[in-house]
């Protein structure tokens, strides 16, 4: 009976890690190394302690919920709720052309803005960022000069250049 509950956990917590594709941060078990770091400045005492955190098992389950909750929220929310930084988790990209031949480059930043990156027919590249703010959304260039706020308004006469 026993075999098969740790059997059944494993299971669950590899098809629960595998179905978010999040690596994560592993803050708890960040946060448990922090302590065992900081017990004690001699380095065999930490060592028996960490020893002993792997015995009781502190950082197996530790590193258990890390993989089951705190990993997968951090997915879903983009922020991991421990350490309030933003995932690790890979950012996507969109590529696309525009019809005069444009190559369109968007990615997803951590910080939930996109990088735009446009190269024209010609090789010339441009680099924007488009970014969400409580009233909207900016174009931003990439000196972080506003172009152009939600309401399609021209905030710089470079905007006219860019768009």
């Amino acid at each position: 009976m026993k075999s098969r509950f740790i059997a059944l956990t494993m299971a669950l917590a590899l098809a629960a890690s595998m179905s978010t594709a999040c690596i994560g941060k592993f803050a708890l078990v960040g946060k448990v190394r922090k302590f065992n770091l900081d017990f004690n400045e001699g380095r065999w005492e930490r060592e028996l302690l960490f020893f002993a955190f792997y015995v009781i098992p502190v950082y197996p389950f530790s590193g258990m919920i890390d993989i089951l909750i705190i990993n997968s929220i951090e997915f879903w929310t983009g922020t991991n709720p421990l350490s309030n930084e933003p995932s690790v988790t890979p950012v996507a990209s969109k590529h696309f052309a525009t019809e005069d031949g444009t190559q369109v480059t968007m990615t997803r930043k951590p910080d939930d803005s996109l990088a735009v990156e446009l190269v024209t027919p010609e090789g010339e590249t441009r680099h924007l960022d488009l970014v969400r703010t409580a009233n909207g959304v900016i174009l931003m260039d990439e000196h972080g000069k506003e172009l152009v706020d939600s309401g399609l308004r021209y905030i710089s006469p470079d905007a006219a250049e860019v768009l």
